[in-house]
């Protein structure tokens, strides 16, 4: 009889220790670690606009401007940018670091064009000029930082080092004419072209839409310094060669 009554008591508290945890709230499992939409490689496109003033020097007078034989020049070089990148990041808390190089096509350039006349007694001289600036390509090596702000935008900071190409040609045509007489014409064509590297600084505001596509904006300033063209020509002309760019960029990152 007593072994019976503590089995009956044993029953009762397993039955009643079962109803209490039941009645217990489940704990719910810890929430996964926060997506990292940034770190590894990538490769994107982008597209934009370049501009740039490039102050032009000219000891010998090589511009004709408003019919008047000038030193100085100051084409507003610009045109559309296009172009493709790839690059690393990685993440260490909200603060990013990466490399991206770059390589862009521009229709990046600038004419200029003048003339005078001058006639004296029964001889007419008269000549025309066109200037031809231009750079069709560049390419960066540049080192990204920055820091992930309202869980998927990200502000950075990025420079290094650019290589791009530049033109510079100048076309003269001369032409005499005597009245009621003969008339003679001449032209005159110079051209440089040359690969030259410099530095390169920005900033940009990028997007994380998903673990694999970004959107950004980006600007940069590129500087490559002074260079003479078309020396020992008597045309020698010194052209202040740096760029602004201004771009909108898709970048896709590649997952393990």
């Amino acid at each position: 009889m007593k072994n019976i009554l503590m089995a009956s008591l044993a029953l009762a508290a397993f039955v009643a220790g079962q109803a209490i945890a039941a009645d217990m709230p489940v704990k719910a499992p810890p929430a996964p670690p926060p997506l990292d939409p940034w770190s590894g490689l990538y490769v994107g496109g982008n597209g934009g606009y370049s501009w740039g003033n490039w102050d032009n020097h000219a000891p010998g007078g090589n511009f004709i401007v408003n019919g008047v034989v000038t030193t100085v020049a100051s084409p507003d070089v610009k045109g559309w940018v296009a172009g493709g990148q790839i690059g690393i990041n990685q993440l260490y808390g909200r603060w990013l670091f990466g490399i991206e190089t770059d390589y862009q096509r521009t229709g990046e350039k600038a004419d200029q064009s003048g003339g005078f006349t001058v006639t004296a007694g029964n001889i007419t001289v008269s000549a025309t000029e066109l200037n031809h600036w231009e750079m069709p390509w560049f390419a960066t090596l540049r080192g990204r930082a920055g820091a992930v702000v309202w869980d998927s935008w990200l502000l950075y900071v990025t420079g290094g080092v650019a290589v791009a190409h530049f033109d510079y040609s100048q076309t003269t045509t001369a032409t005499v004419a005597v009245l009621r007489g003969a008339t003679a014409t001449a032209t005159n064509f110079n051209e440089e072209g040359i690969t030259r590297a410099g530095g390169v600084v920005g900033a940009g505001i990028e997007k994380a839409i998903d673990a694999h596509w970004r959107v950004k904006v980006e600007y940069l300033y590129m500087d490559f310094g002074s260079r003479t063209f078309l020396t020992g020509t008597g045309l020698d002309n010194n052209i202040r060669l740096h760029d602004n760019i201004a771009r909108v960029g898709i970048n896709y990152r590649l997952l393990p």
